[in-house]
């Protein structure tokens, strides 16, 4: 036999789908969502304290604090306005680039226009603004320092009120103000858009009056530089025979000498000239190798075009012929003479045709060589000329470059003289309006807030509170934290218990039943012949278990008999209304026979023996004498039911253990602590007796919270309906 009890084994007993009826089964035990609702459940009334503090507080923190109110005004960046000038330091950014916005947005918390806006509404001596108005009687200096304080004061108040920004990603800027006085709120927004814009055109009249200045200064140095350099360049071209000529397409001006532009002629004739005597040779080459007949200047002629004609009809005519005479005909003779005569003539003429051709390629080459020649001489002078041309080209650079940078600076100098008077970059759309409601505090949403809060609250303290405390509350904490055979669960009954079990409509009757029935199954021959109800401490539901077995088993016409054992604080007999003189002690030391002590219970349908007089040793007598009544009483009725003392430190419990067929585990629901009842099992672990399963006892739907179809408080019989 083991030493200890393993929490994880059942000693035997039946398997729970065998020991719970589908009447008591709950649903969906191991969903985590379910443990989560009954936890809610069993705290629900810790969850509503929460959100009523969370409520109150935010309604007491509602009306205790100041209203806020925002003013909120917008103005447009015009983003189609013309730029100004490019001269850097006088143009600032494109008003379509981001950073520019933000820019403006910056500006619009600086501290200089916070200190404009506080200067035009004078809110330096407003005191329903700035406290702490100047004293009487100061001196002039303490009256300054007063003023230059309050004024700080205003100027932080106010730039801690305006916010900017951009709205939805447009060039429309928003701002705002938030402050205690809704008038002053939406002046103060007003104003502060005022001020801005009129600031934005003082900066770009200021930056525009210090370029027109900066840029007339540059223009007559540079008008003076341009003079100069022109003049250098006139005297430079004069002396060397340099000509200025402008190109008709680009009207670019180039500098060139005459030999320069007699150079640029003399080469395309040279090109002209090559290519005439490229052709030429080509065509004479090609007619004097014989294959040049098709050539323009053969086809042309008109002669051999004539003898051509003429040769293709004799010779037509001396084939059709020869179909028919033979060459040594006259005839025949006589056309073959006139053929050959005139291929002879046409030879002639070709040849000098080729002649001609070759006279002509021959005039070609000797004008290309002249030329060429020509264009080496021409070549040589014009080198030199543009060694000269170096220091004009010089010359000419510096005049395009100050030509360019004069024109540059008068037209930006235009420019700014336009731009001086142009409008402002920024437009307003809304003025703000003075607000109606405070932003802040909003009551409804403090409301939600804090309902929400202690709703979160709540739930934490009622998760932390059932992670924390690990009683033994419900079904699935007989399962799950001690590994044990559920028999049954019985209802807390508030009024009195004896009643509801003599009611056999009652939902504790009800619960016994269901119990014995599990007992039934909870072994293979069915319930036990003696059956030992056992707890870890008083007064957990053990007697009022054993009673509602012995009534349910005897319901069933078997002969039952109840023996309460407990021989240190006995307490059965009271509940049937009987005193203990005669009981289980006095027949453990003999002093009276078993049948003297049984007392026959009629209202209960089963007999009784109560504890006795409390003897000086209670477990001595039972583990001497116990056995042997025990064995009788098995003898003479179907089942034995013995009300054990509870485990607590005592050894009487497991010595009835150990003489009994089973014994059933009762604990209150909500009270024991899985590790205390680990500890009473392993007292009861050395016995040879079994546990058949555990009993909770006093369970409320109430307390363990919601997801439990098991519900004895609904339950109810009704009869005579269908």
């Amino acid at each position: 036999m083991n030493d200890t009890v393993r929490p994880l084994e059942t000693n035997g007993a039946a398997p729970l789908d065998d020991l719970v009826s589908d009447g008591d089964r709950w649903v969906n035990s191991g969903s985590s969502l379910r443990r989560s609702l009954q936890v809610l459940g069993r705290n629900r009334a810790l969850i509503a304290v929460c959100v009523v503090l969370a409520l109150v507080l935010a309604l007491i923190f509602t009306l205790l604090t100041d209203k806020i109110y925002s003013a909120r005004a917008s103005f447009e960046v015009q983003r189609d306005t013309p730029p100004i000038t490019n001269i850097e330091g006088a143009e600032g950014a494109s008003p379509s680039d981001r950073s520019f916005l933000q820019t403006q947005i910056t500006l619009l918390k600086s501290r200089a226009l916070a200190g404009q806006v506080v200067d035009r509404l004078k809110l330096a001596d407003n005191t329903g603004f700035i406290e702490g108005a100047a004293a009487e009687g100061e001196d002039a200096k303490a009256m300054a320092a007063s003023r230059d304080r309050r004024r700080n004061s205003a100027i932080n108040k106010v730039r801690a009120g305006l916010e900017a920004t951009m709205l939805n990603d447009s060039s429309v800027i928003e701002l705002t103000f938030t402050g205690d006085n809704p008038q002053l709120a939406a002046r103060i927004a007003n104003t502060a858009i005022d001020e801005f814009i009129q600031s934005s055109v003082e900066r770009r009249f200021a930056a525009s009056s210090y370029a027109r200045d900066f840029l007339g200064r540059r223009l007559t140095e540079l008008k003076e530089r341009l003079e100069t350099s022109e003049r250098e360049l006139i005297d430079y071209a004069g002396a060397n025979g340099i000509l200025a000529l402008q190109s008709t397409e680009t009207g670019a001006s180039s500098s060139q000498s005459l030999d320069t532009v007699a150079l640029n002629s003399l080469i395309q004739r040279v090109a002209e000239a090559r290519a005439q005597r490229i052709v030429a040779e080509e065509s004479w080459r090609i007619a004097q190798s014989g294959r040049g007949a098709n050539l323009p200047a053969l086809q042309t002629d008109t002669r051999a075009a004539g003898l051509e004609m003429q040769l293709a009809a004799m010779q037509s005519e001396y084939q059709q012929k020869l179909q028919t005479f033979k060459p040594e005909f006259g005839p025949m003779q006589e056309l073959r003479s006139r053929i050959d005569l005139t291929r002879s003539q046409l030879s002639r003429i070709r040849g000098q045709n080729v002649d001609g051709l070759r006279a002509a390629y021959q005039l070609a080459m000797q004008q290309e060589e002249a030329l060429q020649r020509q264009l080496e001489t021409l070549r040589s002078s014009v080198f030199d000329t543009q060694n000269r041309g170096i220091r004009y080209a010089t010359l000419q650079r510096e005049v395009d470059t100050n030509r360019a940078l004069y024109d540059a600076l008068l037209q930006r100098y235009k420019e700014i003289g336009v731009s001086s008077g142009s409008a402002s970059d920024f437009a307003k759309v809304d003025e703000a309006l003075t607000p109606t409601s405070p932003d802040s505090p909003i009551l409804a949403l403090n409301l939600l807030l804090a309902l929400v809060a202690g709703l979160g609250i709540g739930v934490g303290i009622a998760f932390i509170k059932s992670a924390i405390d690990d009683r033994i509350s419900t079904p699935e904490d007989v399962i799950d934290k001690l590994r044990l055979p559920l028999l049954g669960i019985t209802p807390d009954i508030r009024d009195n218990v004896d009643d509801a079990l003599v009611d056999q409509k009652s939902s504790l009757s009800e619960a016994y039943f269901s119990l014995q029935t599990a007992l039934r199954l909870s072994t293979a021959h069915g319930l036990p012949k003696t059956l030992m109800v056992v707890s870890a401490d008083r007064e957990e539901g053990k007697s009022t278990t054993a009673i509602g077995i012995a009534q349910s088993v005897a319901a069933r016409g078997l002969k039952v008999i109840l023996v309460d054992s407990d021989l240190r604080r006995p307490s059965l007999h009271n509940r049937f209304g009987l005193d203990r003189k005669v009981g289980l002690s006095n027949v453990l030391s003999g002093e009276t026979p078993l049948a003297d002590a049984i007392i026959n219970i009629p209202s209960r349908n089963f007999d009784f023996i109560p504890a006795g007089p409390i003897p000086t040793n209670p477990a001595q007598l039972i583990s001497i004498g116990f056995a042997a009544p025990l064995a009788e009483l098995s003898a003479q009725y179907d089942a034995v039911i013995i009300d054990s003392p509870p485990v607590l430190g005592l050894a009487d419990a497991p010595l009835l253990a150990n003489l009994t067929e089973g014994y059933v585990f009762v604990t209150q629901a909500g009270r024991n602590h899985p590790s205390s009842v680990r500890a009473a099992l392993q007292r009861l672990a050395g016995s040879s007796g079994k546990i058949l399963g555990v009993v909770l006892a006093k369970f409320s739907n109430r307390t363990a919270g919601y997801g439990y179809a098991y519900n004895y408080e609904k339950y109810s019989y009704s009869y005579g309906r269908d």
